[in-house]
């Protein structure tokens, strides 16, 4: 009988324990799901700057003291301030050219004649604008002969940005840019176009942009080629949006490549690139950077991983990754948002105070390893 009993109570402790880890499981994923809910939330209906309010969270929390300047340290100069009030009349831009009219007064009442000496006079600036106008430049050549050896002379022909398309490079680089840049589709700047006597079909300017490319390739390869000649890139995707022909429309990816150091005293002119792939997979990066040696400064996309180590052995790689503060950040904000976590609050005042410090000496340099001797970390 007391065996039996015993038997009984083993089982049920075994499914006691057995239902405390499934319950303790189950409020993991009830925490985690919860925390991808509310950084969702956040994305959505937040403030895109993710601020905090450092002062709140001091007052919350223990202070965190920020880290003494050593003696031989000059305390950074104060940032100027700018003169105009807020909500201040913007000056107009001193390199536009300028057209003056003259405005007379009119003669003196009372038909008085006399001679009219200048003590002052008033000024008033308006911003004009002159709306963009086509030309047509005609390159004439004539045909000569010479009347004793009876050569026949004329210049060659026009070499043409694309052949056969009577188009300048300046028109070209005008829908390039509207295209590209300022997100004009084509068929808005051929209504545009329209409004002034000038009919280019939308499907033209496609076929030139078409061209257009073909010949730029090279420069694109040898841009991205100066980038990868830097020690330390920036890396990142965007998301757009990607017509399809009678089935819809997908996301594609345009992953940009940055090279820019000035902050950090490199003044080698800066270069961006951009590369467009269908889906978004760490193929593409893979492929991009091949032959990379350097930094990596990118978010924790997990696409970049095989970037860093290889994915069987685990072996470092010869790209380096740099992580972003701001990305770190927003894994505290989110515990922040849930439940009020005193490591969470240091976490981010720390951070604020290493941002504040990098606009006061106007270092912006990625230098990971002194900030992580900031947390205490090697």
């Amino acid at each position: 009988m007391l065996l039996e009993m015993a038997n009984v109570m083993e089982q049920e402790r075994a499914e006691l324990t057995a239902a405390q880890a499934t319950v303790k499981a189950q409020t993991l994923r009830i925490e985690k799901l919860e925390h991808r809910v509310a950084r969702l939330l956040r994305v959505q209906f937040g403030r895109s700057s993710e601020k905090m309010d450092i002062a709140q969270l001091r007052l919350m929390f223990e202070e965190v003291e920020a880290p003494e300047p050593a003696n031989d340290e000059v305390p950074a100069p104060p940032v100027a301030k700018s003169a105009r009030k807020p909500g201040g009349r913007v000056p107009l831009p001193a390199h536009f050219p300028r057209q003056t009219i003259d405005h007379q007064p009119s003669p003196c009442s009372g038909g008085c004649n006399g001679p009219s000496v200048q003590i002052d006079e008033a000024v008033t600036e308006v911003l004009d604008y002159v709306p963009a106008r086509f030309r047509v430049i005609r390159h004439v050549r004539p045909r000569l002969v010479c009347r004793s050896c009876e050569q026949i002379r004329q210049a060659p022909a026009v070499d043409l940005p694309l052949p056969k398309v009577m188009a300048s490079s300046a028109l070209l680089a005008h829908l390039i840019v509207n295209r590209f840049v300022d997100h004009q589709p084509w068929h808005r700047q051929s209504v545009i176009f329209r409004r002034v006597g000038l009919h280019i079909d939308r499907d033209v300017m496609s076929r030139w942009a078409r061209k257009l490319a073909w010949l730029l390739a090279p420069l694109g390869e040898r841009l991205f080629a100066y980038i990868r000649e830097a020690a330390k890139i920036h890396g990142d995707d965007t998301p757009v949006t990607l017509l399809g022909n009678g089935d819809g429309s997908r996301t594609g990816h345009f992953w940009v490549y940055l090279r820019d150091d000035r902050s950090s005293g490199d003044m080698s002119p800066p270069a961006v690139v951009f590369r467009f792939s269908a889906g978004r997979g760490g193929a593409h990066p893979a492929e991009h950077l091949a032959d990379y040696r350097g930094y990596l400064q990118a978010d924790g996309f997990a696409g970049y991983n095989a970037l860093y180590r290889d994915p069987r052995t685990k072996a470092p790689k010869d790209i380096v990754e740099v992580g972003c503060w701001s990305h770190a950040r927003r894994k505290f904000t989110d515990i922040l948002e849930k439940s009020p976590s005193p490591i969470a609050a240091e976490a981010v005042v720390r951070i604020a105070e290493l941002f504040a410090a990098r606009r006061l000496t106007g270092c912006e340099r990625s230098d990971n390893q002194g900030v992580f001797r900031i947390f205490g970390a090697s």
